[in-house]
């Protein structure tokens, strides 16, 4: 499994190489980042939360969204061309490994990480075990017919740039965290069903 992570966090690393000088983002990227803004935002809208961490923040639009809301929100990722965007955009990431984190956060938050993985479980378990309260998920929906669609379009038009998505269906991830101790609360289609958001409650809190 390790060495399954080290090639993938390589691959990450390439694949936000030059962002630095160009954020490359399509129309329908734009498109599929304000619909996932509006989503998050009526999501974590009420909550009782003072601290997050974004795991996997890539070029921080998810973290953008939680300064804008009033959240005190730290990042996270393997790419050194990732973190270096975020720091120029004044937010608050650091370079490490979600294997490296042992303190808690009040909300876990990842935005397209766990679908990467062969064996996700050991991830999303790394998610709760630093989660004193919550955990929020961002999935492709790979059931859906555009979900599916679009997929097969990336991997059409950026090729090898394209980081694999394996084909987990929503229920997986609510089946792994119902496993471990956490109820899904919110569960929201996002940009036609192509993602969903799911929201995960810590039980007995």
């Amino acid at each position: 499994m390790k060495a399954d992570s080290e090639s993938l966090y390589e691959t990450w690393d390439r694949r936000w190489e030059g962002s630095e000088e160009e954020e490359r983002l399509t129309f329908i990227g734009r498109m599929m980042f304000k619909a996932k803004e509006r989503l998050l935002t009526k999501a974590v809208k009420g909550l009782s939360i003072d601290r997050v961490i974004e795991v996997g923040c890539g070029l921080g639009h998810t973290m953008e969204v939680y300064k804008k809301n009033g959240f005190n929100c730290v990042g996270i990722d393997v790419s050194a061309h990732a973190v270096s965007v975020c720091r120029n955009k004044g937010l608050n990431v650091t370079r490490r490994k979600l294997e490296e984190i042992t303190e808690t956060y009040d909300l876990v938050s990842s935005d397209g990480m766990l679908e990467h993985f062969l064996h996700f479980e050991p991830y999303a378990r790394m998610l709760m075990r630093v989660s004193s309260n919550y955990v929020l998920l961002i999935q492709p929906n790979h059931g859906s017919f555009l979900g599916k669609t679009l997929v097969y379009l990336a991997e059409l038009i950026r090729g090898d740039e394209n980081v694999f998505e394996y084909n987990y269906r929503i229920k997986d991830f609510i089946e792994v965290f119902n496993r471990n101790g956490f109820e899904v609360v919110d569960n929201y289609p996002i940009f036609f069903n192509v993602f969903r958001l799911l929201l995960f409650k810590k039980n007995g809190r």
